[in-house]
Protein backbone atom coordinates (compact mmCIF):
# COMPACT_ATOMS: atom_id res chain seq x y z
CA UNK A 1 0.00 0.00 0.00
CA UNK A 2 1.44 3.34 -1.23
CA UNK A 3 2.35 5.59 1.76
CA UNK A 4 0.82 9.02 2.10
CA UNK A 5 2.32 11.99 1.04
CA UNK A 6 2.47 14.55 3.64
CA UNK A 7 3.22 18.01 3.19
CA UNK A 8 3.54 20.23 6.27
CA UNK A 9 5.43 23.34 4.92
CA UNK A 10 3.00 26.87 4.30
CA UNK A 11 5.30 28.57 2.13
CA UNK A 12 6.36 32.10 3.28
CA UNK A 13 6.90 33.05 -0.41
CA UNK A 14 2.97 33.14 -0.86
CA UNK A 15 2.60 36.74 0.81
CA UNK A 16 -0.98 38.58 0.68
CA UNK A 17 0.14 41.32 -1.64
CA UNK A 18 2.09 39.04 -4.15
CA UNK A 19 -1.20 36.89 -4.28
CA UNK A 20 -3.59 39.18 -4.46
CA UNK A 21 -1.53 40.44 -8.09
CA UNK A 22 -1.58 37.20 -9.12
CA UNK A 23 -5.13 36.94 -8.27
CA UNK A 24 -6.48 40.03 -10.08
CA UNK A 25 -3.94 38.94 -12.90
CA UNK A 26 -5.25 35.36 -13.70
CA UNK A 27 -9.07 36.65 -13.15
CA UNK A 28 -8.14 37.84 -16.67
CA UNK A 29 -6.79 35.53 -18.47
CA UNK A 30 -9.02 33.04 -20.64
CA UNK A 31 -10.74 29.69 -18.75
CA UNK A 32 -8.49 27.38 -20.80
CA UNK A 33 -5.29 28.68 -18.46
CA UNK A 34 -1.80 30.30 -19.20
CA UNK A 35 1.44 29.23 -18.69
CA UNK A 36 3.04 30.25 -15.65
CA UNK A 37 6.06 31.46 -18.46
CA UNK A 38 3.43 33.94 -20.19
CA UNK A 39 1.87 34.86 -16.87
CA UNK A 40 5.18 36.30 -15.60
CA UNK A 41 6.08 38.19 -19.03
CA UNK A 42 2.20 40.02 -18.68
CA UNK A 43 2.94 41.08 -14.83
CA UNK A 44 6.09 42.53 -15.65
CA UNK A 45 4.65 44.43 -18.82
CA UNK A 46 1.95 46.01 -16.67
CA UNK A 47 4.46 46.46 -14.06
CA UNK A 48 3.08 44.61 -11.18
CA UNK A 49 5.54 43.53 -8.73
CA UNK A 50 4.99 40.01 -9.78
CA UNK A 51 7.66 41.10 -12.41
CA UNK A 52 10.39 41.35 -9.89
CA UNK A 53 10.56 38.18 -9.37
CA UNK A 54 12.40 35.36 -10.95
CA UNK A 55 9.65 33.13 -11.28
CA UNK A 56 5.71 32.25 -10.17
CA UNK A 57 6.76 28.85 -9.31
CA UNK A 58 6.70 28.88 -5.55
CA UNK A 59 3.73 31.79 -5.38
CA UNK A 60 1.37 30.12 -7.86
CA UNK A 61 1.98 26.33 -6.11
CA UNK A 62 0.95 28.02 -2.78
CA UNK A 63 -2.51 29.08 -4.73
CA UNK A 64 -2.86 25.88 -5.66
CA UNK A 65 -2.60 24.32 -2.22
CA UNK A 66 -5.68 26.20 -0.86
CA UNK A 67 -7.75 25.34 -4.28
CA UNK A 68 -7.48 28.35 -5.80
CA UNK A 69 -6.12 28.17 -9.06
CA UNK A 70 -6.09 24.42 -10.89
CA UNK A 71 -4.05 23.30 -13.88
CA UNK A 72 -5.02 23.01 -17.47
CA UNK A 73 -3.88 22.32 -21.25
CA UNK A 74 -2.64 25.34 -21.06
CA UNK A 75 -1.13 25.97 -18.01
CA UNK A 76 -2.68 27.18 -15.20
CA UNK A 77 -6.37 28.78 -14.53
CA UNK A 78 -8.66 29.69 -11.66
CA UNK A 79 -10.19 26.95 -10.36
CA UNK A 80 -14.33 26.80 -9.50
CA UNK A 81 -13.30 27.94 -5.94
CA UNK A 82 -11.13 31.09 -7.65
CA UNK A 83 -13.76 32.13 -10.08
CA UNK A 84 -16.30 32.40 -7.35
CA UNK A 85 -13.93 34.56 -5.28
CA UNK A 86 -12.86 36.73 -8.16
CA UNK A 87 -17.45 37.57 -8.39
CA UNK A 88 -17.41 37.89 -5.06
CA UNK A 89 -15.70 38.70 -1.56
CA UNK A 90 -12.50 38.54 -3.43
CA UNK A 91 -13.53 41.59 -5.72
CA UNK A 92 -11.47 43.74 -3.28
CA UNK A 93 -8.37 43.22 -1.61
CA UNK A 94 -9.00 42.82 2.04
CA UNK A 95 -12.02 40.32 0.83
CA UNK A 96 -9.38 38.41 -0.98
CA UNK A 97 -7.45 38.50 2.17
CA UNK A 98 -10.36 37.26 4.56
CA UNK A 99 -11.05 34.48 1.65
CA UNK A 100 -7.23 33.29 1.88
CA UNK A 101 -7.27 32.94 5.82
CA UNK A 102 -10.48 30.77 5.70
CA UNK A 103 -9.29 28.49 2.70
CA UNK A 104 -6.31 27.60 4.64
CA UNK A 105 -7.91 27.56 7.91
CA UNK A 106 -10.64 24.85 6.79
CA UNK A 107 -9.48 23.01 3.32
CA UNK A 108 -7.94 20.21 5.15
CA UNK A 109 -11.12 19.74 7.14
CA UNK A 110 -12.66 20.04 4.20
CA UNK A 111 -10.99 17.42 2.43
CA UNK A 112 -11.80 14.83 4.58
CA UNK A 113 -8.29 12.60 4.45
CA UNK A 114 -7.51 12.99 8.09
CA UNK A 115 -4.58 10.65 7.06
CA UNK A 116 -2.73 12.78 5.27
CA UNK A 117 -1.22 16.49 5.93
CA UNK A 118 -1.15 19.64 3.70
CA UNK A 119 -0.51 23.41 4.40
CA UNK A 120 -3.92 23.07 5.56
CA UNK A 121 -3.26 21.23 8.40
CA UNK A 122 -0.20 23.12 9.23
CA UNK A 123 -1.91 26.38 9.52
CA UNK A 124 -4.80 25.26 11.69
CA UNK A 125 -2.19 24.04 13.96
CA UNK A 126 -0.45 26.87 13.96
CA UNK A 127 -3.67 28.73 14.80
CA UNK A 128 -4.35 26.71 17.50
CA UNK A 129 -0.72 26.79 19.14
CA UNK A 130 -1.10 30.25 19.12
CA UNK A 131 -4.72 30.45 20.93
CA UNK A 132 -3.99 28.11 23.45
CA UNK A 133 -0.56 29.95 24.30
CA UNK A 134 -2.78 32.72 25.90
CA UNK A 135 -1.53 36.18 26.97
CA UNK A 136 2.04 34.94 27.60
CA UNK A 137 1.99 34.06 24.04
CA UNK A 138 4.42 31.54 21.56
CA UNK A 139 7.46 32.40 19.55
CA UNK A 140 8.46 30.39 16.65
CA UNK A 141 10.46 28.04 17.57
CA UNK A 142 7.89 26.56 20.35
CA UNK A 143 5.31 26.25 17.71
CA UNK A 144 7.76 24.36 15.53
CA UNK A 145 8.55 21.79 17.95
CA UNK A 146 4.94 21.60 19.06
CA UNK A 147 3.81 20.98 15.85
CA UNK A 148 6.57 18.10 14.96
CA UNK A 149 5.15 16.76 18.08
CA UNK A 150 1.62 16.46 16.78
CA UNK A 151 2.26 15.76 13.95
CA UNK A 152 4.07 12.41 14.57
CA UNK A 153 1.49 11.37 17.44
CA UNK A 154 -1.36 11.98 14.68
CA UNK A 155 0.50 10.24 11.52
CA UNK A 156 2.86 8.30 12.96
CA UNK A 157 6.92 8.63 12.93
CA UNK A 158 7.02 10.24 9.53
CA UNK A 159 9.35 13.10 8.18
CA UNK A 160 7.94 16.66 9.09
CA UNK A 161 9.50 19.63 7.18
CA UNK A 162 8.38 22.37 8.96
CA UNK A 163 10.50 25.62 10.20
CA UNK A 164 10.41 28.90 11.48
CA UNK A 165 9.79 29.87 7.69
CA UNK A 166 6.70 27.65 7.74
CA UNK A 167 5.73 29.26 10.56
CA UNK A 168 6.44 32.62 8.88
CA UNK A 169 3.99 31.61 5.96
CA UNK A 170 1.08 31.05 8.16
CA UNK A 171 1.52 34.47 10.68
CA UNK A 172 1.92 36.57 7.39
CA UNK A 173 -1.84 35.62 6.35
CA UNK A 174 -3.00 36.91 10.13
CA UNK A 175 -1.21 40.03 9.95
CA UNK A 176 -3.04 40.82 6.75
CA UNK A 177 -6.23 40.90 7.95
CA UNK A 178 -7.97 43.89 8.01
CA UNK A 179 -7.81 43.91 11.88
CA UNK A 180 -4.33 42.01 12.32
CA UNK A 181 -5.13 38.55 14.34
CA UNK A 182 -1.75 38.54 15.56
CA UNK A 183 0.67 40.39 17.20
CA UNK A 184 4.54 40.55 17.93
CA UNK A 185 6.54 41.44 21.31
CA UNK A 186 10.07 40.49 20.51
CA UNK A 187 9.93 36.95 18.97
CA UNK A 188 6.87 36.15 20.70
CA UNK A 189 3.74 35.79 18.65
CA UNK A 190 0.53 36.63 20.56
CA UNK A 191 -3.31 36.69 19.84
CA UNK A 192 -4.77 40.64 19.30
CA UNK A 193 -7.20 40.15 21.57
CA UNK A 194 -8.48 43.96 21.30
CA UNK A 195 -9.71 42.62 17.29
CA UNK A 196 -13.37 42.08 16.78
CA UNK A 197 -13.92 39.83 14.28
CA UNK A 198 -14.86 41.41 10.77
CA UNK A 199 -18.61 40.57 9.44
CA UNK A 200 -16.88 39.40 6.26
CA UNK A 201 -14.62 37.05 8.63
CA UNK A 202 -17.60 36.06 10.15
CA UNK A 203 -19.47 35.14 6.94
CA UNK A 204 -16.76 33.09 5.54
CA UNK A 205 -15.89 30.88 8.98
CA UNK A 206 -19.45 30.35 9.11
CA UNK A 207 -19.83 29.01 5.86
CA UNK A 208 -16.81 27.14 6.00
CA UNK A 209 -18.63 25.10 9.54
CA UNK A 210 -21.87 24.50 7.85
CA UNK A 211 -20.53 23.28 4.31
CA UNK A 212 -19.71 20.35 6.53
CA UNK A 213 -23.77 19.47 7.22
CA UNK A 214 -24.96 21.17 3.97
CA UNK A 215 -26.02 24.46 5.41
CA UNK A 216 -27.04 23.78 9.27
CA UNK A 217 -25.10 23.30 12.32
CA UNK A 218 -24.76 22.48 16.10
CA UNK A 219 -22.66 24.78 17.41
CA UNK A 220 -20.98 21.97 19.86
CA UNK A 221 -18.08 22.13 21.71
CA UNK A 222 -16.37 21.27 18.56
CA UNK A 223 -17.48 23.33 16.13
CA UNK A 224 -17.16 26.59 18.64
CA UNK A 225 -13.79 25.61 19.17
CA UNK A 226 -13.02 25.54 15.26
CA UNK A 227 -14.09 28.87 14.83
CA UNK A 228 -12.21 30.45 17.91
CA UNK A 229 -9.54 28.75 16.34
CA UNK A 230 -9.86 30.75 12.73
CA UNK A 231 -10.71 33.87 14.84
CA UNK A 232 -8.05 33.41 17.38
CA UNK A 233 -10.53 34.44 20.25
CA UNK A 234 -11.53 32.36 23.19
CA UNK A 235 -14.74 30.47 22.86
CA UNK A 236 -16.33 32.51 26.06
CA UNK A 237 -16.29 35.11 24.04
CA UNK A 238 -17.26 33.90 20.27
CA UNK A 239 -21.28 33.35 21.21
CA UNK A 240 -22.25 36.88 21.58
CA UNK A 241 -20.06 38.07 18.81
CA UNK A 242 -22.35 35.28 16.48
CA UNK A 243 -25.81 36.27 17.78
CA UNK A 244 -24.64 40.27 17.59
CA UNK A 245 -23.70 39.18 14.12
CA UNK A 246 -26.66 37.19 13.14
CA UNK A 247 -29.29 39.90 13.90
CA UNK A 248 -27.60 42.18 11.18
CA UNK A 249 -27.61 39.50 8.37
CA UNK A 250 -29.85 37.50 5.88
CA UNK A 251 -27.45 35.00 5.32
CA UNK A 252 -27.62 32.93 8.74
CA UNK A 253 -30.47 32.43 11.03
CA UNK A 254 -29.14 31.61 14.65
CA UNK A 255 -30.97 29.78 16.78
CA UNK A 256 -31.12 29.79 20.36
CA UNK A 257 -31.21 25.84 21.53
CA UNK A 258 -29.23 24.08 23.80
CA UNK A 259 -26.60 23.21 22.51
CA UNK A 260 -27.07 26.45 19.71
CA UNK A 261 -27.47 26.42 15.92
CA UNK A 262 -26.97 28.11 12.80
CA UNK A 263 -28.66 27.26 9.59
CA UNK A 264 -27.76 29.01 6.07
CA UNK A 265 -30.28 31.10 4.65
CA UNK A 266 -28.21 31.54 1.11
CA UNK A 267 -26.54 34.34 -0.19
CA UNK A 268 -25.59 36.63 -2.83
CA UNK A 269 -22.16 36.26 -2.89
CA UNK A 270 -20.80 33.61 -5.17
CA UNK A 271 -18.01 32.53 -2.76
CA UNK A 272 -20.10 31.87 -0.08
CA UNK A 273 -22.26 29.69 -1.83
CA UNK A 274 -19.53 27.74 -3.12
CA UNK A 275 -17.92 27.54 0.72
CA UNK A 276 -21.01 25.72 1.77
CA UNK A 277 -22.42 24.16 -1.41
CA UNK A 278 -19.27 22.62 -2.86
CA UNK A 279 -17.50 21.48 0.32
CA UNK A 280 -19.82 20.14 1.34
CA UNK A 281 -20.76 17.69 -1.58
CA UNK A 282 -16.83 16.97 -1.49
CA UNK A 283 -17.38 15.75 2.00
CA UNK A 284 -20.17 13.07 1.09
CA UNK A 285 -18.36 12.18 -1.69
CA UNK A 286 -14.94 11.25 0.89
CA UNK A 287 -17.59 9.80 3.46
CA UNK A 288 -19.21 7.18 1.07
Amino acid sequence: MKSPRHVFHTRHDFKPSLGWEAFQLLSNVPPDGISASSLHTISKAVGSPLGRLSNLTKLLASMQDVGLIEKTREGISLSKAGRSLAKGIGSYETGFYAAVHCLYAWKWIWDGDKKTASPSWSYREVLRQILNSGSIGVDSDEIVLRLVSVAEEDFGKVKVSFSRASVSGVTVWLEGQVLPLVKKEGKRILCQNSSIPMADAIRLHLAALCSDKKGEIVLDDEKMQLLAESFLVQTDKLLSLLEDFARDTDEFLFISSVPNRVVFNGSEDPFIEWIVKEASELNSEVSE
